[in-house]
Order: structure tokens, then sequence, then C-alpha cells
């Protein structure tokens, strides 16, 4: 399963082609911006102790706490980020998670505790909840009805649940998470009967009807059409690539306009870079993105910004000064397309290790707090806000219900093994001779060039030990007093992950990581220790009032 949480793309040519969109003119006053009556948006993504795809299915017993150290870092507000199958894991007919919304419930009054708004991210594509696909109920958005309805409904008691409480502070959809179909309906369908029925099934023919005469389909496709009927989706290395995207922006539109209707006010976090397409004589194009940039009825637009947004990116190590020259380029095209409407940066990645991506451009490592100080005057300048995404460091965990507070549901529980309460905490209680086990291959597939690392808070009473089997090797430690551990098992395929029992005694197990990469983004490591750049976040905080 490929999730693509950040993507960034963008050369320098590609820029140069839209550069044509690109405005350098003031923006409203700081002191008048704010989303009602919302202020100075100061965000911090959260998902407690594990990541976002873990999250509503974890404890987070240590939540206050967490909410209250954002606070003191000097943030104003959280983003949640919210996947839609896990809340509304059936369509037909229409079932709702009572554990995601129960904590949904918590997390809200427990920012309110702490004087944080909450702003959402609606629909989040990635989830543990089932094995199925869960891209295929994003694509049905395109040309299903029921699949339509059940979305708004989820939109709608989202809002519904969220207004309840006055420290919420609105919502986004993102381009990201309905993007899927774009980037590989063309290579699923290909060009034949079936490219052309799923052409016009997902409404792609009637567009291209509405605004392209047959020839001028004919010599952008570099093929012979007699009717509309013909038309299929258009391969990645087709010129006419360009007019799916066209096609996609519209939908992407229309999505937005009609969950407006159920989330009054929703925005959508539109796409600052272009999309490369191929001209007929073998030069690039840029194909933007400015048409999704208004967000409907929304009175502010959301973007997500990174550093290499602007750069050639062939690995440059770049300075502040070159970093902010783009950044103030890039707000400035977003405020004159968005109809000058006020600016969300829902996802700010000042630093950025995500793997296939490396050849992106960098701040060097002496240059980051010199762009946060600078990054704080365009914020002050240009924006209603920023969120940081990557607040604590994270690992790509593979489990589902890795702290137990679902009880046993995920998981294989054998040999009297069972989940009770311990040090305030839901654990995993191991006699000798029990085990646990879950299926985790279906979520690790392309990770097996990767180290595979399982983490675990293991305790024991007794003179006992567990046995950890995962990738098709065995590691044994000795368990006592409280301690977490981290195994690496070396570059294999996860398999099915087996924590055992031995000796004497009893083993207490929980907070259970599976992963092969960790996300870092400087402030805070796994751990919960401060990483080199919390300094200078907090002093960009302190100086954006």
């Amino acid at each position: 399963m490929k999730i693509n949480l950040r993507r960034v793309t963008t050369g320098a040519v590609l820029i140069a082609a839209a550069s044509a969109f690109l405005f350098c003119t003031g923006f409203t006053k700081a002191s008048d911006h704010g989303n009602h009556e919302n202020g100075y948006l100061k965000s911090a993504t959260y998902y407690s102790d594990d990541w976002v795809i873990n999250f509503w299915n974890s404890e987070s017993s240590h939540m206050d706490e967490e909410l209250k150290q954002i606070r003191e870092d000097g943030f104003n507000s959280i983003i949640l980020v919210v996947p839609w199958r896990e809340f509304q894991p059936s369509m037909a007919p229409e079932h709702y998670n009572d554990y995601a919304w129960e904590k949904f419930d918590r997390v809200m009054k427990a920012a309110k505790a702490q004087d944080l708004k909450v702003m959402l991210r609606v629909g989040y594509t990635w989830d543990y909840y089932s094995s199925e696909n869960v891209l295929a109920r994003y694509e049905k958005l395109l040309y299903d009805s029921e699949t339509k309805k059940a979305w708004l409904h989820y939109a709608k008691r989202l809002y519904e649940k969220a207004s309840a409480y006055d420290n919420f502070s609105g919502g986004f959809i993102t381009w990201e998470d309905f993007w899927n179909f774009a980037e590989n309906g063309s290579t699923l369908y290909g060009s034949g009967i079936t490219g052309r029925k799923m052409a016009a099934q997902c409404g792609y023919t009637q567009y291209v009807k509405e605004h392209y005469t047959l020839e001028e389909l004919g010599e952008i496709y570099r093929d012979t059409f007699d009717s509309y009927g013909e038309i299929y989706l258009p391969a990645k290395e087709s010129y006419a690539r360009k007019l799916f995207f066209q096609f996609y922006d519209h939908f992407l539109n229309d999505i937005l306009a009609e969950t407006q209707t159920v989330f009054p006010d929703l925005s959508m976090e539109v796409r600052l870079d272009v999309d490369p397409v191929r001209r007929l004589d073998g030069t690039l194009e840029g194909a933007p993105h400015d048409a999704t940039f208004s967000c409907g009825s929304s009175g502010f637009a959301s973007a997500m910004f990174s550093v290499p947004m602007g750069f050639e990116n062939n690995g440059e190590k770049v300075t502040a000064a070159q970093a902010l020259s783009n950044a103030a380029s890039y707000f400035d095209r977003l405020f004159q397309s968005s109809q000058q409407k006020k600016i969300y940066i829902d996802q700010f990645l000042f630093t950025d290790n995500t793997p296939g991506f490396e050849h992106n451009a960098q701040l060097l490592e002496t240059e980051k707090a010199a762009y946060l100080d600078g990054m704080a005057e365009l914020f002050k300048a240009k924006t209603l806000g920023y969120g940081i995404w990557t607040y604590r460091d994270y690992g790509d965990n593979k489990v589902y219900n890795s702290q137990f507070a679902l009880a046993q549901q995920g998981w294989k529980f054998s040999g009297g093994s069972k989940v009770e309460e311990h040090n305030g905490s839901r654990m995993a209680v191991l006699p000798v001779s029990g085990w646990i086990s879950q299926d985790i291959h279906n979520r690790s597939a392309g990770m097996e060039e990767n180290n595979l690392y399982v983490s675990f808070l293991l305790e024991g009473e007794g003179n006992c030990r567990v046995m950890v089997q995962a990738g098709g090797q065995k590691q044994t430690v000795s368990a006592g007093s409280p301690q977490t551990v981290t195994l690496n098992f070396g570059t294999a395929s996860a398999g099915e992950l087996v924590i055992s029992a031995q000796g004497t005694g009893t083993v207490y197990i929980d907070d259970v990581k599976v992963y092969t990469g960790i996300t870092q983004g400087d402030m805070y490591h796994m751990d919960g220790t401060e990483s080199s750049c919390i300094q200078a976040v907090r002093a960009m905080n302190a100086k954006v009032r």
C-alpha cells in the first residue's frame, strides 16, 4: 500500500511555465485575518504518540499532557486528520464507528481544556480499519450516487459533531485524498473498451465534449475519433493528460461545492505545484491547478507549502533567503488566483525526509532557524494561519489497535492472553506460553528493501521473557521493569507479527509499533524528547501574533 502523505514534484522549469499566474501584491493586514472569530491560527497536526493512521484506534493515554505541550510551544490550535472509512466503515447500509466518534469528542474536550482551537482535515484516505481497498470509494465519488450520498452524510455528521464545540474553527478537504484515480486511472483502465467506458462513466467524456471539438481532441491525442464515445482516459505520457487534469480540477471543485452544503465554509487544500505534460514536439509544459484556488464558497483557501517548491529539485542545499523568496511568490499567486481570499497553510514543511524524494531541495541545517524566523514575517503578512505536519517524529506503524484501546480487535490472542488495565493503561497480558499476533502483510507491500523495526513497551513479573517473530526471524528479550524495546529485523517483509511469553511469570505488552521508516520533523523525536528546531519553532510562534 503506497501512502503518499506529502507530494512535491515541482521543478523550476514548470514553475516558469506557470509564471503568468504569479503576482506580488499586498494582502490585508494581519489584524484583519481570521476565519470568522478564530483569530490567527498557529496549528500542530495532532496524532498523539503514534501517527495519523493509528490515531483513531489508539488509546492516547497521555492526551492531556500532549496537548498541554502543544500549547506551551506557542500553538493555539490543532489539526485533526479524520479518515472517512474509519469513521464511516460501511456505506450501504451506512454504519459508523462508535470508538472513533467517541474519541473525537474526547479530543475536542481535551483541546478546549487547553484553550486550543481545532481545524479538521475531512476525509483522509488511509486507515487500517479494513483490509479491503479503500481507494474504491474515492473513485466511486466520480460516478456513484450512493457513495456520494454516504460521503455527504459523513461530512454532515462530522460538522454537526464539531460545531457543538466552541473551539471548532473549521475544516478542509485536500486534493491529495482524492488524487489516486487521477494518478492511476489511465493505467488501470487503459485505452481500449474499458478505458472508454470509464471515461464516460466518470464524466471525462462529457467534460471534453463541452470544451473541445473532435478535431481538437484528435490533434491533442494524436488519434482519430469519429464520435465522443471513442474518447478514452489519456495515458500519463500523453499530451492529453492536461485535459484530464482540467477535468479533475472540475471534479474537485464540484465535490467541494456539494460538501459545502453540509459543511459550511469548508475549504480545500489546493495544489500549488504543477503537473508536467509533454507537448507534441517533446518539450515540457506545466499544467497548473489554479482553477481550484477559489475554494468555492469558503472564506479561505488552504494549501500545503514546503521548501522544495520552486527549485529544480536536483538535490540542492539552499539558503533561507532563497527559500523565503519562493514562499512569497507562491503565497502571492494563491492570493490572486483565489480571488484574494485569506490563506491557511495547513501543511507547512520546513524539513522532509520522505523516502523517494531525496532529490528535493532542502535547507542547509545552519539556515533552518533563519528560515523559520523569516517565515514568521511572511505568515503574518500573507496568511490567516499555518499548520505544522510533523510535530512529533513518527514511524509508519503497520499495527492496528497498537495500544489495545479496542481490546483484542485486530489481534489474535491465545494461551490465556487477554487485555486488562495496568498502571493506568490498557495492556496485553501474556501468561507463560501465551501469545498475541497480527497479520500485517497487506500493509507492508513494497517496504522489503528497508529495515524492519519492532518496538513495544515491555514489563514482566517473575522470570520471564518474550520472543518476537517478524519477517521470518525471531528475537528474544528479557522482561522485568518497564522498558521500551526496539528490535531491528533487517530487510524483511513484515508478514505476521507474533509476540509470545516464555519462562515463568506474566508479561505485559503495550504500544506495539512495526515500522520501516521514521518521518522526521526536527521538533520532537518519537520518544517525545526535543529535536533540533523546537526552539526556532517556538520563536516563530512567539513572533506571529
